[in-house]
């Protein structure tokens, strides 16, 4: 007598639905550094005209810690401009741009060291492990401060908007990240492979 042997019932494979938050969560950290990468972007594209402008909106926001007041009284000027074009007169205005330049390069380089990797690791987090969403954590905190360097920026309204922009979906992201939809679906999809 023979009996036929028959293979275990296999279980169907379930189908995991992702919750809403993770959506919100990844959407919420792509923009916070899609911001900054914006920003850093048109700071480095703006080139002499943008910073120009730089030089001239910190000068007539705070002429005294910039010593126009100085220069004011000992050529007897009056306003930002006449200030502007006795640097000019005496060759120092390009300096003044120079310098203007390198900060506006230096805050685009700080902002994409801690935004690109934000990205990366969002990108990353899209099946809500718990490794991502703790480097999410990390360098949503760590962009804080370029998203604040560029939303305090004096004379820069673009940068100032996405700077904003970024702070808020930063902060965002990190709530969205441990919320418990997240960590059950992470679980789930631990147990389910």
């Amino acid at each position: 007598m023979t009996y036929q042997q028959t293979a275990p019932p296999q279980a169907a494979p379930v189908s995991l639905k992702r919750p809403a938050t993770l959506l919100a969560f990844v959407i919420a950290g792509a923009v916070s550094a899609l911001s900054g990468i914006a920003a850093a972007i048109h700071m480095m594209a703006g080139g002499r005209t943008l910073a120009e402008q730089y030089a001239t909106d910190l000068m007539n926001s705070d002429p005294a810690s910039m010593g126009i007041d100085e220069l004011l009284s000992v050529t007897g000027g009056e306003s930002t401009g006449d200030a502007i074009e006795t640097l000019k007169s005496m060759g120092f205005w390009e300096d003044v741009v120079t310098a203007a330049s390198a900060e506006l390069m230096l805050k685009s380089i700080v902002a994409l060291i801690f935004v690109l990797p934000l990205l990366l690791f969002t990108l990353l987090a899209m099946k809500a492990a718990t490794w991502a969403r703790v480097l999410v954590t990390i360098f949503a905190v760590l962009s804080l401060l370029p998203h604040l360097i560029l939303a305090i920026a004096v004379g820069l309204p673009i940068e100032q908007g996405l700077g904003f922009v970024g702070l808020a979906t930063a902060v965002l992201a990190i709530v969205l990240a441990w919320l418990p939809a997240n960590g059950r679906y992470a679980k789930a999809r631990k147990f389910a492979a």
